[in-house]
């Protein structure tokens, strides 16, 4: 691993909030499973992915994670927290950004991302950018509902969509247990 040689500040207290939530904790979780959803369409890959907190949440699971975004025992700029979300019920692939954030992705030299659509929902398409590789499948994705939902929360940052999975960056969020516990509640809906 290419992370910090010791473990980040508030680790204990994030394996704490894993024992009192009774959630499987691991500091330092096996790569491999987080690469599977690279890469990314709006946000950086990190270096590694570190406290990840994994749950079953019928019919899939839940894992939250920080992404240590340097490498070495260089500290990140900022530091923060994702869900990935599996579920049979997700088919569309689209991803949003609300706003700009150190982990948002704004080079493209592999793997480009699908391109920039507009849903013609015109509070959305002003403050979202919205990837696709179609309009339709953008508008499937982010249904009404969905927009409503993350507009209802003033959400800022990333959200990932695709077939079986989701990936959530509430920006503001960092890897302390009040935060963990916010976004244990969010990645559900």
């Amino acid at each position: 691993m290419d992370g910090p040689t010791a473990d980040p500040q508030g680790t204990q207290a994030i394996a704490n909030w894993a024992r009192r939530k009774r959630v499987s904790h691991q500091v330092r979780p096996e790569q491999r499973w987080f690469r599977k959803w690279e890469p990314f369409d709006t946000m950086v890959s990190p270096t590694c992915f570190l406290n990840a907190c994994s749950w079953p949440a019928p019919p899939g699971n839940i894992t939250l994670a920080e992404p240590w975004t340097e490498e070495g025992d260089s500290e990140p700029m900022d530091r923060t927290v994702i869900a990935f979300v599996s579920h049979p019920g997700l088919r569309y692939r689209a991803s949003m950004r609300a706003s700009e954030h150190f982990i948002t992705r704004v080079t493209f030299l592999e793997d480009p991302p699908p391109p920039e659509v507009q849903l013609g929902d015109g509070l959305w398409d002003e403050h979202v950018v919205t990837r696709a590789v179609s309009q339709a499948d953008a508008a499937a994705a982010f249904h009404p509902e969905l927009r409503q939902l993350l507009a209802g929360w003033g959400f800022v940052g990333h959200l990932e969509l695709r077939s079986g999975g989701a990936i959530i960056h509430y920006a503001g969020l960092k890897p302390i247990p009040e935060h963990y516990s916010q976004m244990s509640r969010i990645a559900p809906q």
